[in-house]
């Protein structure tokens, strides 16, 4: 690995002088970053706290010649707490002098390792303009549109559609959604090979080859009105103005809501959601078997509401064609 002189190098991080005023965990996090690019690119150039004609990235790795598709190199900013930097014209900056570029914040980070799947490479789309966005990430282009309104629209499923799922011996997924910005966190509904509607809730761990958890649990009909409660709860306990204050919390978890479903005759079955000792909002879905439990928690954000409201919808509509 090459260094360029008057450049922070990997060893100045462990000199809290080396960065007045920047907090221990925004350094661990770009130490982690520079070492993950030192082990994934070991013939380039690794530098911290290193400018691109002005900005200064946290980690900025240099090839010697472009390289497809990461261009001449990536920098890596890594966001700690700080929302204060303008997101796109700091990746416009970035992609127009041939430089990939990743926005990193905590959820990224595991003890000693960094996702590093989002970051958002230059080649192939160095060229296109603001006037011709083709080509161009779907992040890009989102900052670049004009802002306006969303806009909603209620598209019922047609019976010939449901009917179309009608596969035995199958496991067929209708519908998954993400539980929070940075995915790897997603409940599925599903339709067993016994014609059952399904509710699973999985996870994949950080890092290059991180385990997959999931439970599936079986739903009746009578479970999409549970469900719905379950999600308004969880907006207005987790998210909303009943979120309980310190004071009021019991430790080191905090039971906001739970969800218990009708299940089958031998298995019994739930979603809950709590505030865990870190103040996260954790979700785990469980089952009860005559003689185990199984059971997955997954972390969300505010996102999870909206996803969750969606799949009940649909669960309503696909129990009314069922019948």
């Amino acid at each position: 690995m090459g260094q360029t002189a008057g450049q922070a190098t990997f060893a100045d991080l462990v000199n809290v002088g080396e960065c007045p005023g920047e907090s221990d965990e925004h350094m661990k996090m770009k130490s982690i970053a520079y070492a993950r690019l030192e082990h994934d690119f070991p013939d380039a150039t690794v530098e911290l706290e290193s400018g691109i004609d002005g900005r200064i990235a946290d980690v900025l790795l240099t090839f010697d010649t472009p390289r497809e598709p990461y261009g001449k190199g990536i920098a890596i900013e890594a966001q700690y707490r700080n929302q204060g930097k303008d997101i796109e014209a700091v990746t416009d900056h970035y992609l127009q002098r041939d430089y990939s570029v990743a926005w990193l914040d905590e959820d990224d980070f595991s003890e000693y390792d960094v996702d590093l799947s989002g970051i958002l490479s230059v080649w192939p789309y160095a060229l296109p303009s603001r006037s011709n966005m083709e080509g161009y990430p779907e992040v890009i282009r989102w900052l670049w549109q004009e802002k306006s309104p969303s806009v909603s629209v209620e598209i019922p499923i047609p019976g010939e559609y449901w009917a179309s799922f009608d596969k035995s011996d199958e496991w067929v997924t209708v519908a998954q959604q993400d539980l929070r910005r940075k995915g790897r966190a997603w409940a599925t509904v599903s339709r067993s090979p016994t014609g059952q509607l399904t509710l699973q809730l999985g996870k994949k761990d950080w890092g290059w080859d991180g385990d997959t958890h999931r439970v599936t649990v079986q739903l009746e009909d009578s479970d999409t009105q549970e469900l719905r409660s379950f999600t308004d709860n969880l907006e207005r306990l987790a998210f909303g103005p009943d979120r309980p204050s310190e004071e009021d919390r019991e430790r080191p978890w905090h039971d906001l809501t739970t969800a218990w479903f009708a299940g089958s005759p031998r298995v019994t079955s739930w979603l809950s959601a709590s505030l865990s000792p870190d103040d996260d909002v954790v979700l785990s879905l469980g089952k009860k078997h005559p003689k185990e439990t199984d059971r997955v928690s997954v972390q969300i954000d505010e996102t999870a509401t909206q996803a969750l409201n969606d799949l009940t919808d649909l669960l309503e509509r696909a129990f009314e064609l069922e019948a």
